[in-house]
């Protein structure tokens, strides 16, 4: 599905029950993956995505990984082997993402920095999912790709990372009004249904929200 002009998801493997999805840009510099699913369907499906959009593998010039978690990097290994592209990750997640998987990461990636891709790039660090957790604002856009920074439950309310997929759900959910600092109309997720409209707004409710469980 094109959510916006050259922004294409991509349906994964469901992860205990949850759905999943990565992401797929398709610029004029080339081609760019976020996040890699886990499985060999999921390889597929990024595969025919990219082959629907008149791409092939070797387009693809760069792979963001969102965070070290096995559903987002397991299938790391054979994209570098089909791609060659370069491998970006949260700096705190680096070390996590080679022993796990045996792939370089040719930049780690601290709060604010800036791909010069895709019309920019910016790198947003919001720590608590993980060590080195980020998600990725797509500045032309104005599309922010959350990764696993916000989830949904069962009725398509807005959550935090549940508490046993977190190294720290408290951090995780405080650091979440750090995506207010960006302009933006579009929220992808990797498990929820994506805000395709009115985003901002919606996730300035859910941080009154979260800041008022807080006080309470």
């Amino acid at each position: 599905m094109e959510v916006s002009k050259g922004v294409w998801t991509v349906e994964l493997s469901e992860v205990d029950g949850l759905p999943n999805e990565a992401y797929l840009l398709d610029c004029s510099e080339g081609a760019v993956i976020i996040d890699t699913g886990y499985t060999a369907e999921d390889l597929k499906s990024i595969g025919d995505q990219l082959k629907a959009i008149g791409r092939e593998w070797k387009e693809v010039k760069l792979i963001l990984i969102t965070h070290e978690h096995g559903d987002h990097i397991e299938n790391l290994p054979k994209l570098k082997e089909l791609t060659g592209a370069q491998v970006m990750a949260g700096e705190g997640d680096v070390r996590g993402i080679e022993i796990q998987t045996g792939v370089k990461v040719d930049r780690g990636l601290r709060h604010g920095d800036y791909i010069n891709m895709c019309g920019g790039i910016e790198a947003i660090h919001i720590p608590g999912h993980s060590v080195g957790n980020m998600s990725f604002y797509l500045q032309k856009p104005r599309i922010v790709i959350v990764g696993d920074t916000i989830f949904q439950d069962e009725q398509e309310n807005l959550i935090p990372p549940p508490e046993k997929y977190s190294l720290d759900a408290e951090t995780a959910k405080n650091e979440i009004k750090r995506l207010l600092f960006y302009d933006f109309d579009i929220l992808l997720l990797a498990h929820g249904k994506n805000l395709l409209k009115g985003a901002k707004n919606r996730i300035r409710v859910f941080c009154e929200e979260l800041e008022a469980q807080r006080l309470s």
